[in-house]
């Protein structure tokens, strides 16, 4: 939400440049108050707006902030839908884990996992020269390498000169291999070797090569296949990472050999989860509502704009419609308190069966196609818009009254700053006048009264 400063009053005070002489210089200066303090008072109302303005603005945004976490409570509930509902269930969870993403289907699978497989290992041989500082030392004189992996070369540049510098320029390639420096010496007597390690659960062939030395390593293992049996297969499957795709949506993620089952049906804890975020997230804009009204509301107090979006809660919450056994939020445990805040009972859908759970998901649809969350972030979206929605249109709107405000302030301090400064010639000339008139009449005054006296002393003498 944009918000905008607030200008500093326009203020007058005695240090408007006026300073005075004659005893009446206090009472110019009052007059200079008096005017500029009168021609201030369009000012003050301008200034006035613009606070409240600014008020209005900074109630927008808190506004907007709620209605934006309801919008993500909602995509939460989204993501649950489908295969956001699916748990899996696995009879020997040392065997594997499991990840679900979209695409899964509830489903039962078996799974032998015969081989996990294995990494092809590589290390430098011990004929090359003997490297026991890798910062500085290397296996050769060399500084231009070429690695071939599987077939493939990799050209390897080591400006460096040195095993370390090695070892990351290989990571650094895009070969599929790990470098890494390993002392196969003691502390007193280092011998720094280069270990690669193919990336892949396969017999990866792996050898390094310069000019001087056309193979540097030697294999210490060589690397075999993931091998794994689904639903009772006779051939077994194999895979080059201990992540396998079992099926749309579902992975699963090997840790050692043997057998285990999968059951993956659907679950009420994700959904149970998302829509009480979604009560805390309504509950939240509800509260931030109530502070626009009453008598001691803020600067949204009596805007329209708080009818519109209290009424859009209230539709939210009847949004949506199923002919199933769940066909309003209050079947899916959302019920209201007496405060007009939502409170989720979680056992509504903990007991929930496995039909049950389809009616639930039927009836919140999707964002897209239909259901409780397409009628819900239609609404939402119409608020929260960045550019269309309705927080984003008032927003604009206040912003340009804002400038438009800040326009005609500056212009009435630059209006009043220019009659300030022309009241106080106009006063300072006046105080000059009188004083120029009260250094007359003293010197009258004083010429008659020694005139008086001279007049009394000839007629005394």
């Amino acid at each position: 939400m944009a918000s905008t400063t607030s200008t500093s009053a326009f203020t007058s005070s005695g240090s408007s440049g006026f300073t005075g002489s004659t005893p009446y210089a206090a009472d110019l200066q009052n007059a200079i108050s008096r005017a500029v303090g009168f021609a201030s008072l369009p000012l003050q109302i301008l200034q006035n707006q613009q606070n409240d303005l600014n008020n209005r603005q900074s109630a927008l945004s808190s506004l907007s902030n709620q209605f934006q976490s309801l919008q993500t409570a909602v995509d939460g509930i989204s993501r649950t839908v489908g295969s956001g509902s699916l748990a899996a269930q696995i009879s020997t969870p040392a065997v594997l884990s499991t990840t679900i993403a979209a695409g899964a289907t509830a489903g039962s699978y078996s799974l032998n996992v015969t081989n996990i497989g294995s990494q092809t290992n590589m290390m430098s041989g011990s004929g090359l020269t003997t490297v026991t500082n890798p910062d500085s030392g290397n296996l050769d004189s060399s500084s231009s390498y070429s690695l071939t992996v599987d077939g493939t070369a990799f050209s390897i540049a080591n400006p460096t000169g040195t095993l370390n510098g090695l070892a990351q320029a290989i990571n650094s390639s895009t070969a599929n291999v790990q470098a890494s420096v390993v002392n196969v010496g003691s502390s007193g007597a280092p011998d720094y070797r280069l270990s690669i390690q193919g990336l892949k659960y396969a017999p990866t062939t792996i050898q390094l090569s310069d000019s001087n030395n056309p193979s540097i390593l030697n294999t210490l293992s060589t690397g075999s296949n993931v091998t794994y049996n689904v639903n009772g297969q006779t051939t077994a499957s194999t895979s080059d990472t201990r992540s396998v795709t079992l099926a749309p949506g579902l992975t699963v993620n090997l840790k050692t050999a043997g057998s285990t089952s999968i059951t993956v049906s659907q679950s009420s804890g994700a959904v149970t989860t998302a829509l009480s975020s979604f009560a805390a997230a309504y509950n939240s804009a509800v509260d931030e509502l109530a502070k626009s009204r009453g008598q001691n509301g803020g600067a949204l107090t009596g805007d329209s704009l708080i009818s519109t979006l209290s009424a859009t809660l209230h539709s939210l919450i009847d949004a949506g419609s199923s002919s199933g056994q769940v066909s309003s939020m209050a079947d899916l445990g959302l019920t209201f308190d007496q405060n007009g805040h939502l409170s989720l009972n979680s056992s509504t859908l903990g007991a929930a069966s496995s039909s049950t759970l389809n009616d639930v998901t039927s009836f919140l649809g999707s964002k897209t196609t239909g259901g409780f969350l397409k009628a819900a972030s239609d609404m939402l979206n119409g608020l929260n818009d960045p550019t269309k929605g309705l927080f984003a249109q008032t927003s604009a709107t206040a912003a340009s009254q804002l400038s438009n405000l800040g326009t005609k302030i500056s212009a009435d301090q630059d209006r009043i700053s220019l009659l300030q400064q022309s009241l106080t010639a106009q006063m300072a000339k006046a105080d000059a006048t009188i004083a120029s008139l009260q250094s007359q009449s003293d010197y009258f005054t004083s010429l008659f009264a020694q005139t008086r006296a001279n007049q009394l002393s000839s007629a005394n003498g």
